[in-house]
């Protein structure tokens, strides 16, 4: 068999076959191109748009589902976030996943998580994940420390947030080295460091004090029969403080002690705490025994405060001090009406000072009045108010500075306006409790609904912004508030640069001004099709199939990757975009005017009427003619072509005498 004499034409053929499939696949149209992580539904003739998209139904979820079987686990198991989305929102992929944005745009909306009902990203608590919630130290994080790609444009294989596990070693290295099993949070929670351990029980020797400090190995050394390794296979005694520590009580080596000599001095507790070995002292408990319990300030007073030393005199005679005659050792600062009324009303001790003061107190300072007894003098001490030290309203060197007699309701009389003054313009806005709750300052109460009432409601987009977005302004440790611009331009990148503020074109459409004239607030892209009318814009009206097609298809797109921008167009006349079927036959100048013939909604509807538009009336046996009869192709450079003129009209110019087919004359 002669190979090479049949292997031009068999290539000819496939040349053919590859031509003919190309144009089939290129005269589908696409959006835009996919984002990589999409790639492989790229083929050799172009992107298989069946995988995704379902004829006529726009994106097919079922189809995305073949690829990510996951996320349909999670929806059959009606667990994780996309398994508790209501069915109509789960079918609708596209409302959270852009795609045919290119490789710089996200796969994952920034409103996603907010159409899911998840108002901010980074504040998700899992509450869609079965058994596990973000506390203590977990709470803090961003997402991207444990799920890597989070914020990845190429997302990882398996997805962004899945595939994670939910056990303490799956991400942290086991000190321990699985000594004590892996419920690591049994011992340190999640709450405090992880050498804390807030949770480990010590057993018979609770670690308070200086022993909570103190290195696990310091005590527990290896090598030994109290090692780590062997508390797992045995319970160990407490020990005794002469166990670690020397008595520095008693004579060592001949030498006495410098300390005080004791007798018995095995129960170290008598004396001293764990905390600090050298604040030694009697303990609250043996104090109490005497009579005057030890508490606040006077357990933490040196004893020589009161039974002295060899330069202060004794504050204690002898007897025992009673507790509550506080002016037997302390000097009353107050004046005496204010004492005889504590008195008088019962609220403390004999010598007026308990009703404001308790031993529990470890200042003088810290004593505070009873919400009680505060509400008497008109200022009821309601939240954050009851938790407020007296000294910070009541401050100054005269009992009239310290005491104004101020409003319940007048803030400003102690706060200072940290707005300075934007507010005082309108009567609402006198108090700070008109936005701010009168139990804490921060968070404010002003949201969505109080923004309504001013000059810029928070609608679309908007909505989600966080205030500092758009009251960025700080001065002087000042955030503007007032006065903020309301148009579109003074916060938002103009991306026509000005192309639709110019002379002759509409300054308002329906009401609006600026982007509002074709854009609303839930997104920016697309154009409100209803508000853009291309005809008073551009001057050139889309009628029938135009309406129809991508605005990419007659203005490319223009700009690098991240910024696409739709280009100019090429022009107004038909030929500027569409080839000339007919080759020029019925230019008109350096135009063809196609609609004379064609309509707008099909190209292959006709409205050309023979009688009317040709120099040739068809009559009744003309009428019955097929066009290709007198209107026959012919090849030209650029392929086959139907010729319409130019053609004689005279009978003889198509019919001959004893002529076969066009006539018989």
């Amino acid at each position: 068999m002669n190979f090479k004499r049949w292997f031009l034409p068999a290539a000819s053929i496939a040349a053919v076959i590859a031509f003919a499939m190309w144009e089939v696949s290129s005269s589908r149209t696409s959006p835009g191109p996919l984002h990589p992580a999409h790639h492989e539904l790229e083929g050799f003739f172009g992107a298989d748009c069946s995988s995704c998209h379902r004829a006529g139904e726009g994106i097919d979820h079922e189809g995305c589902i073949v690829c990510h079987e996951a996320i349909g686990s999670q929806r059959d198991k009606k667990r994780g976030l996309h398994g508790s989305l209501p069915a109509t929102q789960f079918a609708d992929c596209s409302q959270c996943h852009t795609e045919h944005m290119g490789e710089r745009a996200p796969l994952i909306t920034a409103q996603a998580f907010l159409y899911a009902g998840v108002k901010q990203r980074d504040a998700y608590d899992h509450r869609h994940v079965q058994g596990y919630a973000l506390m203590g130290a977990h709470a803090a994080l961003a997402c991207a420390r444990c799920h890597v790609g989070a914020d990845a444009l190429q997302p990882p294989k398996g997805g962004r947030f899945l595939g994670l596990q939910q056990g303490c070693t799956s991400c942290h290295e086991d000190a321990h080295r699985t000594l004590f099993g892996q419920d690591c949070e049994s011992c340190h929670g999640q709450s405090q460091s992880f050498k804390a351990a807030p949770g480990f029980d010590h057993g018979v020797f609770p670690l308070v004090g200086a022993h909570s400090r103190v290195a696990c190995v310091d005590c527990h050394k290896e090598g030994t029969d109290r090692s780590t390794a062997s508390l797992t296979k045995q319970k160990l005694k407490a020990r005794k403080c002469a166990d670690c520590h020397q008595d520095p009580h008693h004579a060592s080596n001949g030498v006495a002690a410098k300390a005080m000599l004791l007798d018995d001095t095995a129960d170290c507790a008598r004396c001293h705490a764990s905390t600090k070995w050298a604040d030694a002292r009697v303990t609250p408990q043996k104090h109490a025994e005497f009579g005057f319990p030890l508490r606040g300030g006077h357990a933490k007073a040196e004893c020589k405060k009161c039974h002295g030393d060899g330069e202060h005199e004794s504050k204690h005679k002898g007897a025992t001090q009673e507790l509550n005659a506080c002016a037997g050792c302390h000097d009353s600062p107050h004046q005496k009406v204010f004492l005889d009324v504590t008195i008088a009303a019962g609220k403390g001790d004999k010598n007026g000072c308990a009703g404001c003061h308790v031993d529990e107190h470890l200042s003088f300072r810290n004593a505070t009045t009873t919400v009680a007894q505060h509400s008497a003098t008109g200022f009821a001490l309601t939240i954050p108010h009851d938790k407020v030290e007296c000294a910070k309203c009541h401050a100054g060197e005269t009992f009239a500075a310290r005491y104004p007699g101020r409003g319940q309701k007048d803030c400003r009389a102690c706060h200072a306006d940290t707005h300075k003054g934007q507010f005082d313009h309108e009567p609402r806005y006198a108090q700070c409790t008109a936005c701010h709750d009168a139990t804490t300052f921060h968070p404010t109460n002003f949201g969505a609904a109080m923004h309504t009432k001013t000059r810029f409601p928070l609608t679309g987009a908007h909505d989600a912004v966080a205030c500092v977005r758009c009251h960025d302004d700080v001065k002087e440790d000042v955030r503007g508030f007032h006065g903020t611009s309301q148009k579109c331009g003074d916060c938002h990148e103009d991306v026509h640069k000005g192309a639709f503020d110019v002379a002759g074109k509409p300054a308002q459409v329906h009401g609006k001004e600026g982007c509002e004239r074709c854009h609303d607030t839930s997104a920016f892209q697309p154009v409100r099709s209803a508000n853009f009318d291309h005809g008073l814009w551009t001057g050139y009206r889309i009628d029938g199939a135009h309406a129809k097609v991508d605005c990419a298809k007659c203005h490319p797109l223009t700009g690098d990757t991240a910024h696409k921008r739709l280009g100019k167009a090429a022009g107004k006349n038909c030929s500027d975009c569409h080839r000339d079927q007919h080759q020029g036959q019925f230019a008109n100048g350096k135009a063809t005017d196609c609609a004379r013939c064609h309509g707008v909604e099909d190209f292959h509807v006709l409205r050309f009427d023979h009688d009317r538009d040709s120099r040739f009336r068809l009559d009744a046996q003309h009428a019955l003619l097929e066009c290709s009869k007198c209107h026959s192709s012919y090849q030209t450079p650029f392929g086959p072509v139907v010729r319409y003129k130019p053609l004689g009209v005279e009978c003889g110019d198509c019919h001959k005498l004893g002529a076969v087919g066009r006539g018989k004359g």
